[in-house]
């Protein structure tokens, strides 16, 4: 809307001109003598003009600034959520999880990153961004990822410390199986909510 209104007041600002013009040099006689009329017509409409397109090719390069900014950082934000995807598909399709603090490590850099983005362009690239429902069902999907991954690592921290090690390969097996219909589930969610979110960032192209 404020893009639209300053290309609305260059306009106006054009109309004012050639009004002015009019006025000054065939309805007021500023001047008598007809070459300082012709003189003075092209010399008011050329610097109203000078003015004009300046002023254009600035709100333009203004906006070229702001749409790449803009751009960027939804870049930023499909690669950080398809990240979180690609992580979680990586540990899923493997006999075991690697090293289960990575995996929360990295998911949290990753969530950490998409809300910081959030919260730190809500106000200028993404005007109340976070206050979206597509926003909110994102961060909703992400944190509760990140709970239940938080609660797998600590349900094997607790397994690892109580069971004797006959059964502790038993219990791992069961708990990543019951993490991996879960985290299933969410990345499902996650893959539908994704979208939306998308469609709502371009809407402030």
């Amino acid at each position: 809307m404020n893009g639209r209104f300053e290309y609305i007041v260059a306009f106006v600002f054009l109309l004012v001109v050639l009004l002015l013009t009019s006025y000054l040099f065939l309805y007021d006689d500023f001047v008598s003598e007809s070459e300082e009329k012709i003189t003075g017509i092209i010399s008011f409409l050329a610097i109203g003009f000078g003015v004009f397109q300046f002023w254009i090719n600035e709100l333009n390069t203004d906006r070229r600034k702001l749409y790449d900014l803009r751009y960027n950082t939804y870049k930023e934000f499909i690669f950080h959520i398809d990240g979180i995807s690609e992580i979680l598909n990586v540990e899923m399709m493997g006999d075991e999880i690697g090293s289960i603090h990575n995996l929360v490590s990295r998911l949290m850099n990753k969530a950490n990153r998409i809300k910081s983005d959030i919260n730190l362009n809500g106000d200028f690239l993404f005007p109340y961004l976070y206050l979206k429902p597509e926003t909110e069902s994102i961060l909703s999907i992400i944190n509760r990822i990140l709970i239940r991954t938080d609660e797998f690592r600590m349900n094997l921290e607790s397994t690892n410390n109580k069971s004797k090690e006959i059964a502790r390969s038993f219990l791992h097996s069961t708990e990543r199986m019951q993490w991996n219909n879960e985290i299933r589930e969410y990345l499902s969610e996650l893959h539908t909510s994704k979208y939306d979110f998308y469609r709502a960032l371009r809407t402030y192209f």
